[in-house]
């Protein structure tokens, strides 16, 4: 897959999984808020994650336009309290992504967050290593609202792992319990 087909199929599958989130996220806030934290194995996923209630999940596909086949992604959405909404994100490409590309595709990634609205700003995007990967921890601030988290890739998928909610809400420790619970597993 061309870098730029990478690039761009990202950045759309980001693009309707965050249209999904706010319009999703008025049903989803008022879910059950269940007993406590919660572990889950996404479908095709190859990894667990937990959240603090239990995540709704709605499934997509993208066909993409220079050679026909398609994007799949799953997005998982858990509400926090009043302060906001857990989201993971797994977009599965076609064809595993070639090595050295990775770190270009989740740049990517975060420049199509960022340009999604003329509102949003970059406050800081960190090179990391997480699960033993390349990874990008990051913070968007549009408006009254945060959009924080992690993004990496593992042979043909892109985890996108994040919170959402209005600015002075951000919890940095239980986004870091949120962010630590997650795990690529075996295939």
């Amino acid at each position: 897959m061309k870098k730029e087909s990478l690039k761009k199929a990202g950045i759309w599958a980001l693009a309707v999984g965050l249209f999904m989130a706010h319009f999703l996220f008025r049903s989803v806030a008022h879910a059950d808020e269940g007993a406590g934290w919660q572990q889950v194995f996404p479908q095709g996923g190859n990894c667990s994650i937990s959240f603090p209630t239990t995540p709704q999940m709605v499934r997509q596909s993208l066909k993409i336009p220079e050679n026909g086949q398609k994007l799949h992604y799953d997005v998982y959405l858990s509400p926090y309290d009043d302060k906001g909404v857990f989201l993971l994100l797994i977009a599965t490409y076609p064809k595993v992504i070639p090595s050295g590309h990775e770190i270009a595709g989740l740049e990517g990634l975060i420049r199509g967050i960022v340009g999604h609205n003329p509102e949003n700003a970059l406050v800081y995007a960190d090179l990391v290593e997480f699960n033993s990967r390349p990874a990008i921890n990051f913070l968007i601030q549009s408006g009254a609202n945060y959009f924080r988290g992690t993004t990496l890739m593992s042979g043909n998928k892109l985890f996108l792992i994040a919170m959402e909610g209005k600015k002075g809400t951000l919890e940095e420790t239980i986004f870091t319990r949120f962010i630590q619970s997650f795990q690529l597993l075996a295939k």
